[in-house]
């Protein structure tokens, strides 16, 4: 309604302006106006200026709008196997500002709870925004410990202390699962015999060097209880949001190295924009949730991961003897709680999401209906969807057609979930974050939650978190 009244109020003054000017001219010109000239000045004239401020305001819209990832990426998804890329995933653990845990989010998602005014945050008038902010970090401590360790001034960037510092949180938690996996029966006696414990760390490319390489060595500080010569972390530099799928499905890919020494895997990712410079950016270039822009973003910030099994080592002991077996008694041992992630392979839109009009379109639910078909999962198991779309654009059309086509025992306002509504805009974070509470839902449900990937304007792709049956084997 406000919108409404905004707009007729400046065609009113539009017209009101014009009158006037044309009035006066009339006046100091000692014109006499005819029938044709009323028309001509006093509507044809102001109607074709509303007609050109109307296409002026298309032309800034279409040149500030996000663009179409590169297509570059299109040739390797139309490219994928047809074969089933499956992970093993033996933990999920998340942090976000909807929650500490995967759990908590979850939860506030199905409350459907919404990111607050967060007074901290301003925008370039000076109102507060919305933000979903992780409310137990203290920028000032943060700031301080960063400083004590001798952290250069590029890495303090208020997002970056932030977001680093949720990421050794989620890194901790999944490095305490491994610990407990290994030691179940006993500790190893030596470092050498202990499984090797390897960090794959997504970060984005928007972050300074000094930034990433200050999150990198956190994350292997994290990694404490285990031996040092047995613990490695690979960063990898996010430039886009789809990097997390891609390296998931790098790894879904590899090849099983039977002879490989036994080894943990964590996938990690964080990103944050809960920081006022970051604020005012997008502020400024007219990409911020306000009261005038209600496509804008939310700020958010998050870190999540997945603890993973890639070797079989059953397979290893069969095939390579004597020191295969030894290997194995410190091995990963998986049980019956482990899940099962599948994952689709990426297709592109037709029209970005982010394009004026733009719809739900089919292909995303065949390729969600392709995926269930080949882990040969019945449609109505699935308790919940869950996606890393928000309020913007089609995205949470997208979600919700996925649902009604495919999953009619749903209810699409209970369980179809969107995580960028309660958590803000994640970045790189969001994949990762996403697969967690789908893992966790499906863990508290006991049966299959599916997952799409929606905050790329053009590309797509879904992902299933489900226990396999009995007796079945990766």
């Amino acid at each position: 309604m406000a919108r409404l009244l905004k707009k007729g109020l400046l065609v009113l003054a539009l017209f009101a302006v014009v009158w006037l000017a044309v009035i006066i001219w009339w006046q100091e010109s000692r014109t006499l106006p005819t029938g044709v000239d009323i028309g001509l000045y006093l509507f044809a004239l102001p109607l074709a200026l509303l007609g050109a401020l109307w296409l002026g305001a298309r032309i800034v819209r279409a040149a500030r709008a996000p663009k179409p990832q590169p297509v570059a990426s299109a040739p390797a998804a139309e490219a994928a196997p047809a074969a089933r890329a499956e992970l093993r995933v033996v933990a999920f653990a998340a942090r976000a500002g909807a929650g500490p845990d995967a759990a908590s989010i979850a939860e506030a998602l199905i409350e459907q709870r919404r990111p607050e005014l967060d007074p901290g945050l301003k925008t370039l008038q000076g109102f507060p925004v919305f933000a979903a902010r992780v409310p137990q970090l203290d920028d000032v401590e943060l700031y301080a410990a960063a400083r004590e360790r001798g952290a250069p001034a590029d890495a303090l960037a208020t997002a970056g202390l932030r977001a680093t510092a949720l990421l050794v949180d989620v890194a901790t938690t999944l490095t305490d699962q491994a610990h407990r996996r290994v030691t179940e029966l006993d500790v190893p006696a030596r470092d050498e015999d202990w499984p090797l414990l390897r960090f794959d760390l997504l970060l984005p490319a928007t972050w300074s060097q000094p930034a990433r390489e200050r999150a990198r060595a956190e994350v292997l500080a994290a990694a404490g209880v285990w031996p040092d010569s047995r613990v490695s972390v690979t960063e990898h530099i996010a430039h886009d949001v789809m990097a997390t799928e891609t390296l998931l499905r790098e790894l879904a890919s590899l090849p099983v190295d039977t002879k490989a020494a036994p080894t943990w895997r964590i996938v990690l990712a964080g990103d944050g924009y809960i920081d006022q410079d970051q604020v005012a950016q997008w502020d400024a270039d007219a990409t911020l949730l306000t009261h005038a822009n209600p496509h804008g973003r939310v700020p958010g910030e998050a870190a999540a991961g997945l603890l993973l099994n890639l070797v079989d080592t059953q397979a290893g002991v069969a095939d390579a003897g004597p020191t295969a077996s030894n290997a194995a008694a410190t091995a990963p041992s998986f049980t019956s709680t482990d899940l099962r992630v599948a994952l689709s392979p990426m297709i592109q839109r037709q029209k970005p999401a982010d394009a004026r009009g733009a719809l739900p379109e089919p292909a995303l639910a065949e390729l969600a209906r392709d995926l269930l078909q080949r882990a040969a999962v019945a449609p109505d198991t699935v308790v919940h969807v869950v996606s890393d779309a928000d309020h913007r654009g089609s995205r949470p059309l997208e979600a919700l057609g996925v649902t009604s086509q495919l999953f009619e025992h749903l209810d699409a306002s209970k369980d179809c979930h969107a995580v960028g509504v309660a958590c803000g805009h994640t970045g790189v974070a969001a994949s990762l974050l996403t697969l967690a509470i789908a893992g966790e839902a499906c863990m508290q449900a006991e049966h299959p939650v599916l997952t799409l990937t929606l905050q790329d304007p053009a590309l797509r792709c879904a992902s299933l978190v489900y226990r396999p049956a009995a007796g079945t084997t990766a």
